[in-house]
């Protein structure tokens, strides 16, 4: 059976840590998705803005994949040793 991330957060302070770092990529992630979908920051911003804003959302992506397998990690380690 697969798992969500969120899963595999229960009272270990480390996937605790991660989720809520998850957490806040997410949240900083979307902000930047919805600034880009918006046509007006689109008309109104200068190129190298929009490009900064994408470069950052990447940016974020990398961190999000990076975080939830290191969530996945910690949950395989420990089923391991259980």
């Amino acid at each position: 059976m697969a798992h969500s991330v969120f899963d595999v957060v229960s009272k270990d302070p480390e996937k605790q840590h991660i989720a809520k770092e998850v957490r806040k990529v997410e949240e900083e992630l979307l902000r930047i998705e919805k600034k880009l979908a918006n046509p007006d920051f689109l008309a109104k911003a200068k190129e190298e803005v929009i490009q900064k804003e994408r470069g950052k959302a990447s940016q974020y992506e990398e961190k999000m994949r990076t975080l939830k397998l290191s969530l996945e990690r910690i949950h395989e380690i420990q089923e391991g040793g259980s």
